[in-house]
């Protein structure tokens, strides 16, 4: 009997010892302090990597060479940090862009810390780089990590089983549901950029006035500080190269995407992603482009005339020159082999009323939904002609609802808009507009309700959200608590 209890004692102890063990790692696995994830530890250095990339360094080898050294170091530590919350301290040097009639001069980084929001500090303040965007990055506390314990840990720590719950449908948001939990955060975003975006604008009226740009556009999903950062570099381009960059953009329309080159409507495109170095060599090289650009308008009307007229059109996607021309170059060979098809199919109709746009060899001929036929520069030409002497008659009736559907659609948003107090009203190219015409009706029948949306902007998506700037996606066909 005594040697039973005393089992019994030294199992309960050992019982209370596990429990303990449980709870403490439990515990770590919610105490966590929230680092800065891979895109905010790069759109924080992308500044640095502005004055040391090695593209800036051509005519000075042996510096280059030291600085695509010490950014391969730089990126295993910061990588080390990352996966595992360790790394071995680390000495760099890196040597600085030199600014005008300024010497080369070097830093010196000593990397031991294990946080890789002071290391991303520490990188920034030794070339003089302002903090703000890592300061703006809350220190929240991880949300706990969801673990599915075995039911012992349960019996042994007296907690409830969530097991039964783990299954459950996220909440069904109702818009009101999601304002009233949302819009905070909402608000703090946008007065968090608002002040961004003032600069940016002023510095964008700035550049278009000094070059003498036709117009300046963005066509990226980059956050503020990172526009702002790309326009500042570019600003120091143009004070660096005048020449360069007015003789290629001046009554041009610049357009900062993720690609460069020359867009198919003689737009100059440079991408966010790349060096300054980078859009020098492109705009050095915009001559280059002229007769290109302008092959395309005769190229366009060639086809037209191929299939009785039909309006050659484009999608909003931003298409390159040099893809373009290649894609009509197909697609003319096609069906300058299909002329007997054209005739047999199209001899007695003009198609003038009618819209073609031309797609990669990916896309499948079809008619979309707004009357355009969308026709892959690889498909036979027979099959070409064929399928629009099938469709034309359907085309032409999607293209005048379409026609109408966007009156109204630009009718009732300007009214929502108005209504709501929204600073921007717009959609997702997957919402029609039909879609959207619905969701404003419904917006303006509930108005009364929504103050929540006033002074922010609205975009109609398929899911609800809190972007960058502040502003609110919502789904089209969101659910309301009143009607």
């Amino acid at each position: 009997m005594h040697k039973f209890c005393s089992n019994c004692l030294r199992a309960t102890r050992n019982l209370k010892t596990i429990k303990r063990g449980i709870l403490r790692l439990a515990d770590s696995v919610t105490s966590l302090y929230r680092c800065l994830s891979i895109n905010e530890t790069a759109t924080a250095l992308r500044p640095f990597y502005f004055v040391v990339h090695p593209d800036l360094f051509g005519q000075h080898p042996r510096e280059r060479e030291i600085n695509e050294e010490s950014l391969k170091k730089l990126h295993e530590y910061l990588t080390s940090l990352q996966k595992t919350g360790k790394a071995t301290p680390t000495e760099l040097v890196f040597y600085v862009r030199p600014q005008k009639n300024k010497d080369l001069r070097s830093v010196k980084l000593h990397l031991n810390s294990e946080s890789l929001r002071s290391t991303v500090t520490s990188v920034l303040s030794s070339v003089h780089l302002p903090l703000d965007f890592v300061h703006n990055i809350p220190k929240k506390r991880y949300r706990p990590v969801e673990i599915r314990w075995d039911p012992s840990y349960y019996h042994v720590t007296g907690k409830k089983n969530p097991d039964k719950e783990y299954y459950k449908r996220r909440k069904d948001w109702t818009l009101l549901d999601w304002l009233h939990k949302h819009s905070n955060k909402a608000v703090a975003k946008r007065l968090l950029c608002q002040q961004i975006q003032q600069e940016i604008a002023v510095l964008e009226q700035l550049v278009v006035s000094e070059i003498g740009l036709k117009d300046l556009i963005w066509k990226n999903d980059w956050g503020f500080i990172h526009c702002l950062a790309s326009l500042k570099s570019f600003q120091r381009l143009h004070h660096e190269h005048p020449g360069v960059t007015r003789h290629a953009l001046k009554d041009k329309t610049l357009v900062f995407s993720k690609q460069t080159g020359v867009s198919a409507g003689g737009d100059i495109v440079l991408s966010i992603e790349a060096v300054p170095t980078d859009w020098l060599k492109m705009l050095s090289l915009v001559d280059a482009y002229k007769s290109m650009v302008n092959r395309l308008p005769y190229m366009e009307r060639k086809l037209s005339e191929l299939l009785a007229n039909i309006h050659i059109s484009h999608h909003d996607r931003l298409i390159m020159a040099e893809e373009y021309e290649l894609l009509l170059n197909q697609i003319l060979n096609v069906l300058r082999c299909s002329q007997v098809d054209v005739d047999r199919y199209l001899h007695d109709g003009d198609l003038s009323h009618l819209q073609l746009i031309v797609e990669g060899g990916e896309a499948p001929l079809t008619l979309s939904t707004s009357g355009q036929f969308i026709v892959p520069a690889t498909v036979p030409g027979s099959m070409i002609v064929k399928f629009i002497a099938e469709k034309k008659e359907i085309a032409f009736t999607l293209i005048q609802d379409m026609e109408l559907l966007m009156k109204m659609e630009y009718v009732i948003r300007e009214q929502c808009m108005h209504r709501l107090q929204l600073t921007s009203l717009d959609r997702d190219e997957s919402v029609t507009p039909k879609q959207m015409i619905t969701c404003c009706e419904r917006l303006l029948d509930d108005a009364v309700y929504l103050s929540e949306l006033s002074g922010g902007s609205v975009r109609v998506s398929n899911y609800y959200a809190v972007m960058k700037d502040g502003g609110v996606s919502i789904p089209w066909n969101w659910k309301s608590d009143i009607s």
